[in-house]
């Protein structure tokens, strides 16, 4: 059986991500591990992949005025058409007899080859007319959703949160490719020594703006590095790194993590924790798997003794735990995650309006379960990967309207930015410093 091209292999790639609606960088990990390709290849496939879901909708607008019925094709057509005008219109590497030509053969050797004259036909006229002229469209709410590529109900919900200059300059960001960020484990190493024993292998590597835990690089793999395989570092996002020192623990401290999983906050905070004196991190989560893979995470970094997992849901903390059983308590709520618009970008199709509607009440319940469970003085973390005000500053002003025992204070990791937003309702957007968009809110029982 002859192999196929990188491009055949990023048509079935993103064919399969579709209909079975699952994490791009899932399936390209599945893909990577059983094909023999090469560096290049490797780098090819993962950019035609991202950047083909990225700009889907922009891609669409493109090609959609040369067919009849557009949304008849199969998937598999409209996927070879996108990976193609992808290629003509963002690459500048290859010429656009080599894509069109190649767009065609994959079609040749689907469905006995019955739309390749029509992928070709339609690339042509694109060819030919040149990219769309996006200023016809007078709803300046449509314009951006097309040329940014986010659905027109997410781009009217976010425009009528931060007006439309705002996502203007957002949207134009959200489609680059992320910086890759590891965050240093202090119990083994520091952030001077791990920049040095890195940088010759990652050449762009620099000290992450945000996060004085952090490091960044413009791409990478680090989690194939001897380093990580050491316990030196763990992957994670820069605005995920300020959550743990939002929390201000102290060594001695018991701290409860509600929503633990997938456990880089967790082992971040139990950098902070000394076992010997006590301190220690309970992690709770609904999904054995998930406890197995922090205990693993925690295991490589070191910090083992210093986190206690535990199979439950957090709405239900009540049935395991006294009142006043916690110093700190993280909940980092389960969320719609479009603040990782940019990381997971197939989220802005699969997402819908329905599905968020239904999460500021999980986010409550939770918020609400654990709050007895803090001593007063204590302090009660609320985070979340969205840039969504009713999973974020809802939340907690609902919170804080039931809960008159509690107070917001300022965020302390938006205190040591200088951030000159709100420091208690700490709303970071990817745009800020291209990091992933992040909600913070610091809770303090007050009696």
């Amino acid at each position: 059986m002859a192999k196929q091209t990188t491009r055949a292999l990023t048509v079935n790639l993103l064919e399969n991500i579709i209909n079975k609606q699952q994490y791009a960088n899932l399936e390209l990990n599945q893909v990577l591990n059983r094909e023999h390709l090469s560096l290049v290849d490797q780098k090819l496939v993962t950019r035609l992949l991202y950047g083909t879901i990225q700009w889907q909708l922009r891609l669409d607008y493109n090609w959609q005025q040369f067919a009849k019925h557009p949304e008849q094709l199969p998937l598999w057509v409209q996927v070879d058409l996108r990976v193609a005008l992808y290629q003509f219109l963002f690459l500048d590497k290859i010429p656009a007899h080599a894509i069109f030509n190649e767009a065609t053969a994959i079609a040749k050797k689907r469905d006995g080859g019955r739309y390749a004259n029509l992928v070709n036909a339609i690339l042509r006229q694109v060819q030919r007319h040149g990219e769309a002229d996006y200023t016809t469209i007078s709803d300046p709410i449509q314009r951006l959703s097309i040329t940014g590529s986010v659905p027109l109900w997410l781009t009217q919900r976010l425009v009528e949160q931060y007006g439309l200059a705002r996502c203007e300059q957002l949207f134009a960001v959200i489609n680059q490719p992320p910086f890759a960020s590891i965050r240093v484990n202090t119990v083994k190493t520091d952030r001077a020594t791990l920049l040095a024993e890195l940088l010759p292998d990652h050449p762009t590597l620099t000290e992450s703006p945000l996060s004085q835990a952090g490091l960044r690089a413009e791409g990478g793999n680090f989690a194939q590095d001897p380093a990580f395989a050491a316990g030196e570092f763990t992957v994670q996002d820069e605005s995920s790194m300020l959550v743990a020192p939002s929390l201000q623990v102290k060594s001695n401290q018991v701290v409860l993590d509600a929503c633990a999983a997938p456990g880089g906050k967790t082992t971040h905070i139990a950098e902070y924790l000394d076992p010997h004196s006590g301190g220690h991190v309970v992690a709770l989560d609904i999904h054995q798997h998930k406890l197995d893979l922090i205990r693993r995470n925690a295991e490589r970094l070191g910090v083992s003794n210093r986190i206690q997992t535990k199979l439950l849901d957090a709405r239900q903390v009540d049935t395991a735990y006294p009142d006043a059983s916690f110093d700190r308590i993280l909940v980092d709520a389960p969320c719609s995650g479009l603040g990782l618009l940019r990381r997971k970008p197939e989220i802005r199709y699969a997402k819908t309006a329905e599905q968020i509607a239904g999460l500021p009440k999980v986010q409550a319940a939770i918020l609400a379960a654990v709050a007895p469970k803090l001593k007063v003085g204590g302090l009660l973390v609320y985070s979340t990967c969205t840039i969504i005000a009713a999973e974020n500053q809802d939340v907690v002003a609902q919170f804080l309207e039931n809960q008159p025992n509690f107070e917001a204070v300022p965020v302390a990791a938006a205190q040591a930015l200088n951030w000159t937003g709100d420091q208690k309702n700490f709303q970071l957007l990817m745009d800020d410093e291209n990091s992933d968009g992040f909600f913070i809110a610091c809770l303090k029982r007050i009696q």
